[in-house]
Protein backbone atom coordinates (compact mmCIF):
# COMPACT_ATOMS: atom_id res chain seq x y z
CA UNK A 1 0.00 0.00 0.00
CA UNK A 2 1.17 3.67 -1.13
CA UNK A 3 2.39 6.06 1.83
CA UNK A 4 2.38 9.64 0.58
CA UNK A 5 4.21 11.90 2.71
CA UNK A 6 3.52 16.02 1.81
CA UNK A 7 4.65 17.91 4.48
CA UNK A 8 7.59 20.57 4.40
CA UNK A 9 10.83 19.31 5.22
CA UNK A 10 14.30 20.15 5.64
CA UNK A 11 17.30 19.96 3.54
CA UNK A 12 19.60 17.43 5.27
CA UNK A 13 23.39 17.10 5.03
CA UNK A 14 23.65 13.50 4.74
CA UNK A 15 21.31 10.99 3.15
CA UNK A 16 21.46 7.82 5.05
CA UNK A 17 20.84 5.10 3.11
CA UNK A 18 17.82 2.38 4.17
CA UNK A 19 19.34 -1.38 5.25
CA UNK A 20 16.41 -3.23 3.17
CA UNK A 21 15.39 -1.07 0.50
CA UNK A 22 16.25 0.96 -1.94
CA UNK A 23 15.91 4.78 -2.43
CA UNK A 24 15.57 7.56 -5.46
CA UNK A 25 16.34 11.26 -4.89
CA UNK A 26 15.27 13.19 -7.67
CA UNK A 27 15.54 17.29 -7.76
CA UNK A 28 14.79 19.33 -10.22
CA UNK A 29 16.97 23.17 -10.85
CA UNK A 30 15.54 25.57 -13.40
CA UNK A 31 18.28 27.86 -14.74
CA UNK A 32 18.59 30.79 -17.70
CA UNK A 33 18.17 28.56 -20.60
CA UNK A 34 17.42 25.30 -19.04
CA UNK A 35 16.51 22.81 -16.10
CA UNK A 36 18.63 20.50 -14.87
CA UNK A 37 17.62 16.80 -13.53
CA UNK A 38 19.22 14.91 -10.80
CA UNK A 39 18.32 11.49 -10.38
CA UNK A 40 20.15 9.01 -7.78
CA UNK A 41 19.43 5.92 -6.83
CA UNK A 42 20.50 4.65 -3.21
CA UNK A 43 20.93 0.66 -2.88
CA UNK A 44 20.20 -0.05 0.97
CA UNK A 45 22.46 -2.52 2.61
CA UNK A 46 21.17 -5.60 1.99
CA UNK A 47 20.22 -5.43 -1.35
CA UNK A 48 23.41 -3.18 -2.29
CA UNK A 49 25.49 -5.98 -0.74
CA UNK A 50 23.52 -8.59 -3.04
CA UNK A 51 23.80 -6.46 -6.20
CA UNK A 52 27.49 -5.95 -5.56
CA UNK A 53 27.90 -9.66 -6.25
CA UNK A 54 26.47 -9.72 -9.67
CA UNK A 55 28.52 -6.12 -10.48
CA UNK A 56 31.86 -8.26 -9.94
CA UNK A 57 31.92 -9.87 -13.17
CA UNK A 58 35.47 -11.81 -12.50
CA UNK A 59 34.60 -12.76 -9.24
CA UNK A 60 37.71 -11.12 -7.81
CA UNK A 61 35.65 -9.92 -4.57
CA UNK A 62 36.69 -6.34 -5.62
CA UNK A 63 34.53 -4.35 -8.13
CA UNK A 64 36.58 -2.49 -10.69
CA UNK A 65 35.95 1.08 -11.97
CA UNK A 66 35.16 -0.51 -15.24
CA UNK A 67 32.30 -3.12 -13.48
CA UNK A 68 30.74 -0.30 -11.33
CA UNK A 69 30.56 1.90 -14.99
CA UNK A 70 29.04 -1.01 -16.50
CA UNK A 71 26.45 -1.14 -13.60
CA UNK A 72 25.79 2.75 -13.58
CA UNK A 73 25.11 2.53 -17.47
CA UNK A 74 22.78 -0.14 -17.11
CA UNK A 75 21.12 1.58 -14.36
CA UNK A 76 20.85 4.77 -16.90
CA UNK A 77 19.45 3.03 -19.53
CA UNK A 78 16.77 1.58 -17.44
CA UNK A 79 16.14 4.61 -15.72
CA UNK A 80 16.08 7.10 -18.86
CA UNK A 81 13.32 5.75 -20.68
CA UNK A 82 10.97 5.68 -17.62
CA UNK A 83 11.19 9.38 -17.30
CA UNK A 84 8.65 11.59 -19.54
CA UNK A 85 9.90 14.72 -19.26
CA UNK A 86 7.73 18.06 -21.39
CA UNK A 87 9.29 20.94 -21.67
CA UNK A 88 6.58 24.13 -22.30
CA UNK A 89 4.37 21.29 -23.61
CA UNK A 90 6.49 19.34 -25.90
CA UNK A 91 8.26 15.61 -24.56
CA UNK A 92 12.04 15.72 -24.80
CA UNK A 93 14.04 12.52 -24.52
CA UNK A 94 16.42 12.13 -21.69
CA UNK A 95 20.20 12.07 -22.09
CA UNK A 96 22.60 11.49 -19.30
CA UNK A 97 25.00 13.71 -19.37
CA UNK A 98 26.61 12.41 -15.69
CA UNK A 99 26.64 8.91 -14.64
CA UNK A 100 28.11 8.16 -11.89
CA UNK A 101 28.44 5.02 -9.34
CA UNK A 102 29.42 5.68 -5.41
CA UNK A 103 30.67 2.38 -4.15
CA UNK A 104 32.51 3.39 -1.00
CA UNK A 105 34.18 0.67 -0.67
CA UNK A 106 34.89 -1.66 -3.46
CA UNK A 107 34.68 -4.76 -1.48
CA UNK A 108 31.80 -6.73 -2.97
CA UNK A 109 31.06 -7.88 0.74
CA UNK A 110 30.31 -4.22 1.68
CA UNK A 111 26.71 -2.48 1.76
CA UNK A 112 25.18 -0.24 -0.06
CA UNK A 113 26.33 2.81 -3.16
CA UNK A 114 24.65 4.94 -5.32
CA UNK A 115 23.97 5.65 -8.86
CA UNK A 116 24.02 9.09 -9.54
CA UNK A 117 22.64 10.61 -12.95
CA UNK A 118 22.67 14.11 -14.72
CA UNK A 119 20.68 15.11 -17.24
CA UNK A 120 19.49 18.72 -18.82
CA UNK A 121 16.44 19.32 -20.31
CA UNK A 122 17.02 22.57 -22.63
CA UNK A 123 14.29 25.50 -23.00
CA UNK A 124 13.04 26.52 -25.98
CA UNK A 125 13.78 29.97 -25.57
CA UNK A 126 16.66 31.70 -23.33
CA UNK A 127 14.71 33.15 -20.33
CA UNK A 128 11.24 34.10 -19.94
CA UNK A 129 8.29 32.16 -18.56
CA UNK A 130 8.42 28.03 -19.15
CA UNK A 131 6.67 25.02 -17.85
CA UNK A 132 8.67 21.85 -17.11
CA UNK A 133 6.37 18.72 -16.34
CA UNK A 134 8.27 15.31 -15.25
CA UNK A 135 6.80 11.57 -14.69
CA UNK A 136 8.72 8.68 -13.33
CA UNK A 137 7.91 5.46 -14.57
CA UNK A 138 11.12 3.53 -13.32
CA UNK A 139 10.19 0.64 -11.37
CA UNK A 140 12.96 0.56 -8.59
CA UNK A 141 13.77 -3.17 -7.11
CA UNK A 142 12.84 -3.10 -3.42
CA UNK A 143 10.91 0.36 -3.05
CA UNK A 144 11.38 2.54 0.17
CA UNK A 145 11.54 6.10 0.12
CA UNK A 146 10.97 8.36 -2.67
CA UNK A 147 11.88 12.37 -2.69
CA UNK A 148 11.06 15.06 -5.53
CA UNK A 149 12.53 18.54 -5.08
CA UNK A 150 12.85 21.95 -6.98
CA UNK A 151 15.91 23.82 -6.03
CA UNK A 152 15.95 27.47 -5.95
CA UNK A 153 18.32 29.07 -8.20
CA UNK A 154 19.52 32.98 -8.95
CA UNK A 155 17.34 35.16 -11.17
CA UNK A 156 14.86 32.34 -11.05
CA UNK A 157 11.22 32.72 -9.84
CA UNK A 158 9.36 29.56 -9.30
CA UNK A 159 5.71 30.21 -9.57
CA UNK A 160 4.63 26.53 -8.68
CA UNK A 161 6.47 23.13 -8.19
CA UNK A 162 3.25 20.83 -7.45
CA UNK A 163 2.69 16.94 -7.62
CA UNK A 164 -0.93 16.82 -8.42
CA UNK A 165 -3.53 18.26 -6.36
CA UNK A 166 -0.60 18.73 -4.24
CA UNK A 167 1.47 22.32 -3.34
CA UNK A 168 3.59 22.39 -1.15
CA UNK A 169 5.64 25.45 -0.08
CA UNK A 170 9.18 23.89 0.49
CA UNK A 171 8.87 22.38 -3.15
CA UNK A 172 9.56 19.01 -1.40
CA UNK A 173 7.86 15.94 -1.58
CA UNK A 174 8.70 12.63 -0.15
CA UNK A 175 6.58 9.09 -0.35
CA UNK A 176 7.21 5.66 0.10
CA UNK A 177 6.21 2.43 -1.83
CA UNK A 178 6.55 1.61 -5.96
CA UNK A 179 5.13 4.09 -8.60
CA UNK A 180 3.55 6.96 -6.71
CA UNK A 181 2.41 10.17 -7.69
CA UNK A 182 5.39 10.88 -9.76
CA UNK A 183 3.83 7.87 -12.20
CA UNK A 184 0.89 9.30 -13.18
CA UNK A 185 0.42 13.21 -11.61
CA UNK A 186 4.32 13.87 -11.97
CA UNK A 187 6.05 17.09 -11.33
CA UNK A 188 4.49 19.69 -12.68
CA UNK A 189 7.09 23.19 -11.96
CA UNK A 190 6.62 26.45 -13.78
CA UNK A 191 9.10 29.41 -13.50
CA UNK A 192 10.33 32.47 -14.80
CA UNK A 193 13.95 33.04 -15.38
CA UNK A 194 14.83 36.58 -15.40
CA UNK A 195 17.18 38.68 -17.06
CA UNK A 196 19.61 38.32 -14.00
CA UNK A 197 19.24 34.42 -14.60
CA UNK A 198 23.24 33.25 -15.92
CA UNK A 199 23.17 31.54 -19.34
CA UNK A 200 25.78 28.46 -19.66
CA UNK A 201 28.39 28.91 -21.82
CA UNK A 202 29.39 25.27 -22.17
CA UNK A 203 27.21 24.16 -25.66
CA UNK A 204 24.54 22.16 -23.92
CA UNK A 205 21.48 23.84 -24.76
CA UNK A 206 23.47 26.12 -27.86
CA UNK A 207 20.09 26.29 -29.91
CA UNK A 208 18.11 27.88 -26.77
CA UNK A 209 20.60 30.21 -26.57
CA UNK A 210 20.81 31.16 -30.26
CA UNK A 211 17.05 31.76 -29.85
CA UNK A 212 16.99 34.14 -26.87
CA UNK A 213 14.24 36.29 -27.26
CA UNK A 214 15.52 39.91 -29.20
CA UNK A 215 15.19 42.54 -27.30
CA UNK A 216 12.28 44.58 -27.58
CA UNK A 217 14.46 48.16 -28.99
CA UNK A 218 15.95 45.80 -31.50
CA UNK A 219 12.74 45.10 -32.57
CA UNK A 220 11.45 48.46 -32.74
CA UNK A 221 14.65 49.56 -34.10
CA UNK A 222 13.72 47.00 -37.12
CA UNK A 223 10.68 47.67 -37.60
CA UNK A 224 11.24 51.76 -38.41
CA UNK A 225 13.97 50.69 -40.69
CA UNK A 226 12.20 48.37 -42.60
CA UNK A 227 9.23 51.05 -42.53
CA UNK A 228 11.76 53.80 -44.13
CA UNK A 229 12.88 51.63 -46.49
CA UNK A 230 9.59 50.83 -47.56
CA UNK A 231 8.45 54.51 -47.81
CA UNK A 232 11.67 55.93 -49.88
CA UNK A 233 10.86 52.85 -52.30
CA UNK A 234 7.22 54.26 -52.96
CA UNK A 235 8.62 57.22 -53.47
CA UNK A 236 11.02 56.31 -56.03
CA UNK A 237 8.44 54.17 -57.68
CA UNK A 238 5.83 57.19 -58.18
CA UNK A 239 8.22 59.12 -59.21
CA UNK A 240 9.79 56.61 -61.74
CA UNK A 241 6.10 56.51 -63.20
CA UNK A 242 5.68 60.14 -63.43
CA UNK A 243 8.37 60.47 -65.93
CA UNK A 244 7.00 57.62 -68.30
Amino acid sequence: MLAVTFAATQARAHIAPSVDDNNRYLKLTPAADRVRISYTVLFGEVPGALNRKTIDANKDGTISDDEAAAFGTKVAGEVAPALEVTVDGKVQPVSWATVAVGMGSPQTAAGSFSVDLVAWACLPVARGKHRIVLRDRFRIPRPGETEAKVEDSPGVILHHARVGTFNDPTHDYRFVGAGGPLSEDGLDVEFTAGDKAPLTADGTCAGTAAGKRPPVRMIMTLAAGIGFALAVLAVLLKRRRRRR
